[in-house]
């Protein structure tokens, strides 16, 4: 599916980049955590006096908002792969920031990462957006979500 063919094309555009941006900094987020524990420990301090970590921190708030806003831009369907992206960038930074060795099987996950996101989002569904409570309603009648509301209540 190319950007071109759907509907407000240039705003999918928009939060398919804020998905990525919101990726690199989720998957930053664990990198300067373990770096302020790190740097408190050799100072033999708590981490939660370490402005590092308190940076990683509000990365993983500011990371989310950005996930956030990325689910309002794009369809799930394109945003949702693109949130793995995180475990590379964080893996690659991991092993930049701190020097970290990214074994064989590392860099397999990785490049199946990149490769699982790309098939998804190019062979992602075109979907549909709910304009009305009628039309919601409608899909809530739908055969096959009676079946799962079944499956979901004799569960639970």
């Amino acid at each position: 599916m190319s950007l071109e063919a759907v509907p407000g094309s240039s705003s999918v555009a928009l939060g398919v980049g804020v998905a990525v941006v919101s990726s690199f900094i989720n998957g930053s987020t664990f990198v300067l955590q373990k770096k302020g524990i790190l740097r408190a420990r050799q100072r033999g301090v708590s981490y939660f006096t370490d402005c590092i970590w308190w940076s990683g921190t509000l990365s993983m708030v500011v990371g989310q908002v950005g996930n956030f806003l990325a689910y309002n831009a794009a369809p799930a369907v394109l945003v949702a792969p693109l949130g793995a992206l995180g475990v590379l960038f964080g893996a690659l930074l991991a092993s930049c920031v701190l020097q970290e060795h990214l074994n064989i099987l590392g860099k397999l996950g990785c490049l199946l990462c990149c490769a699982g996101s790309t098939v998804l989002i190019i062979h992602s569904p075109k979907s549909e957006n709910v304009n009305s409570r009628a039309e919601l309603e409608d899909r809530f009648a739908d055969p096959g979500v009676r079946r799962f509301r079944a499956v979901l209540c004799r569960n639970a």
